[in-house]
């Protein structure tokens, strides 16, 4: 039996939470998009997902200081860093906390499918 691959994605962009649903469905991947830090919070309680897509700004925060949060509720959960922030800090930072991949945007499918192959998420 296959093992279900189960997807989180924390993004305020309702644009990005709908392209990359499509990416992660059209590889058979469950699916969860949420907009907020505490939507994700109040989620990770109920559900642990194989991976998380993370942006990183956010009305309430940043999301790269909920990358904790998230490796608290399961260490084995694989976290993809998104973001359009092109300070050179922040992916060191997101390195040092234990981010699995770093992407900047924008992102095309490319990007993200090529992730997946990396990560052994074959398509089915």
């Amino acid at each position: 039996m296959a093992k279900v691959i189960t997807a989180m994605i924390i993004d305020d962009d309702d644009d990005m939470g709908i392209i990359l649903t499509t990416l992660l469905e059209l590889r058979k991947i469950y699916c969860m998009a949420v907009q907020t830090l505490s939507e994700a919070r109040d989620c990770l309680q109920k559900l642990k997902p194989t991976v998380i897509f993370l942006d990183n700004s956010f009305p309430e925060g940043l999301g790269i200081n909920f990358i904790q949060v998230i490796k608290s509720a399961d260490k084995d959960i694989k976290i993809i860093m998104l973001t359009g922030d092109y300070s050179p800090w922040i992916e060191q930072k997101a390195c040092d906390e234990g981010v699995d991949y770093f992407l900047r945007k924008p992102l095309n499918a490319k990007k993200i499918n090529d992730v997946l192959d990396a990560m052994n998420f074959i398509r089915k």
